[in-house]
């Protein structure tokens, strides 16, 4: 049991490819999922919400990379055993303008607006509101790091407006997608790239980093200077640290992308000769306390982070090289979608001593954990999983790792592709291994998409799966909540 099950259909011989849920979803529903193979846990209680583009062509035009289509949440409302759907796409001026037109109107991370140079020179790309989401100090909010988020209404799905913390959140701010709870307070912290100001050499670079309080408030602000202009997706934090490891993932001259000559993603470059650098930023005073050099890297997600002693523990997925950029520009084309090693590293704040161990040698990305462990010690950790069985080309299993390092791997069927695999709390206990795994499956051969649960203890096999009347484009994260949002949800 993984998705639909429409054997009858299947040519099992030749698998279809993941391209199949790259077709836009242009329509908006809510609905119940009135289909259940085996039986929704009465224990999972909250909204489950994902973030993607909906669609990567306007009109008869595929845009210029994945990271480019407008933004579409997909929110799963779950309580006493029933599961609700609603999707809704954010409405940026992005989205407005080029959905009215049917035409690119907007650059974007890999695309150009069609007509050259003269229509491109001076105009930075627009904000898609497609990467990931929060539920934070009461808003919901969609997130880009390319701008600033966007609120949208939870109880509706309509979108407010861009969302500025009470001004704090200046218009040259731009604001990760990749925020990270700080577990003993419930703050929220996040980052994004900027300028510190001018140097004889151009902008001096840095992190800006944000920190949130539970009501809302921005409480604090600071600043990690870095050298070049890095692709800065996500970091790390532990009780203590924000922990930034700088890509040895290059940007290329900033001047190039103002004048119209070309996107930021064809700048791109992974610098065998650049040395990954690792930053600890105390996260009372908000400065930089450590750095360190490493072997060249790159690492686009992480997972928890947390201390024991003088070391900090942070699990990350590592690669030798960046050729996803490639696959991403071609997304249509694109032979397959990877991830890294899994890795756990351990950095010593006192000494600057340096370690890691590999958790997996299954190429992995996008690790999720129970969010009452942030910054904490947790016993288990999950990650997406790309298995070579012959229908590989986008993430085709997940796999989860205890405190041991002990791994258990999950493969789906050929043709059909997961997601990100992200934990739901039961709401009977506070045992990480009582909580559960939702996936967003998409098979191929029937061209839909299913929500597979799992039990964290045992991922073996799905315990229920419920099919939707369409598919779901690949999205890429999720986020839970323990609230049921929706109005449509709570009235059924």
């Amino acid at each position: 049991m993984t998705a639909v099950e429409e054997t009858n259909t299947r040519d099992t011989a030749t698998p279809p490819t993941m391209h199949g849920a790259l077709a836009n979803m242009d329509e908006e529903h809510s609905y119940w999922l009135d289909s259940v193979e085996g039986e929704v846990p009465s224990d999972i209680h909250g909204t489950f919400i994902r973030n993607g583009p909906g669609r990567q062509r306007i009109g008869d035009t595929p845009y210029g990379h994945w990271f480019d289509g407008c933004g579409m949440l997909s929110l799963f409302s779950i309580a006493e055993g029933k599961v609700h759907f609603a999707n809704k796409y954010v409405r940026t001026p992005k989205y407005l303008k080029e959905t009215a037109s049917q035409s690119i109107k907007y650059r974007g991370f890999g695309t150009q607006i069609p007509g050259g140079v003269l229509k491109n020179v001076g105009r930075m790309p627009g904000n898609p509101a497609n990467t990931n989401s929060v539920y934070h100090g009461g808003k919901l909010l969609a997130l880009y790091e390319g701008g600033r988020p966007f609120e949208v209404d939870p109880t509706t799905l309509e979108t407010v407006g861009e969302y500025t913390y009470d001004g704090e959140l200046k218009k040259s701010n731009v604001f990760s997608a990749h925020g990270h709870f700080h577990g003993p307070t419930g703050d929220w912290v996040n980052f994004g790239t900027g300028s510190s100001g001018m140097g004889l050499k151009g902008p001096k670079l840095c992190f800006n980093i944000f920190r949130i309080n539970p009501a809302g408030k921005m409480i604090a602000k600071g600043q990690l200077p870095v050298d070049y202009f890095p692709f800065a997706h996500d970091f790390a934090l532990s009780s203590k640290y924000a922990i930034f490891f700088i890509n040895s993932i290059t940007m290329g001259p900033i001047g190039q992308v103002m004048l119209g000559a070309r996107s930021i993603a064809e700048g791109v470059d992974f610098d065998e000769n650049q040395p990954m650098q690792i930053a600890l930023v105390d996260l009372d005073t908000m400065q930089e306390v450590r750095r360190i050099e490493t072997e060249p890297g790159a690492i686009v997600h992480f997972g928890n982070a947390y201390e024991e002693g003088d070391e900090v523990v942070v699990d990350a997925m590592w690669a030798d090289q960046f050729e996803a950029n490639e696959a991403l520009s071609d997304i249509f084309n694109a032979e397959a979608l990877k991830g890294g090693e899994w890795r756990r590293y351990r950095i010593n704040a006192a000494t600057g001593a340096l370690s890691f161990e590999v958790l997996s040698d299954v190429n992995s990305e996008f690790p999720s954990f129970d969010q009452r462990q942030a910054c904490r010690p947790h016993e288990l950790t999950f990650a997406a999983a790309s298995v070579e069985n012959g229908s590989d080309s986008f993430f085709n299993g997940f796999h989860r790792a205890n405190s041991n390092g002990d791994i258990q791997l999950h493969t789906l069927e050929p043709g059909f592709y997961g997601s990100e695999p992200l934990y739901a709390p039961s709401t009977e206990s506070e045992r990480e291994e009582d909580g559960y795994i939702l996936e967003v499956v998409y098979d191929g051969f029937a061209h839909r998409s299913s929500l597979v649960i799992f039990r964290a203890a045992d991922i073996s096999e799905p315990i229920a799966s419920l099919p939707l009347r369409h598919h779901l484009p690949h999205q890429f994260h999720g986020f839970w909540n323990n609230e049921v949002l929706l109005k449509a949800a709570l009235a059924g």
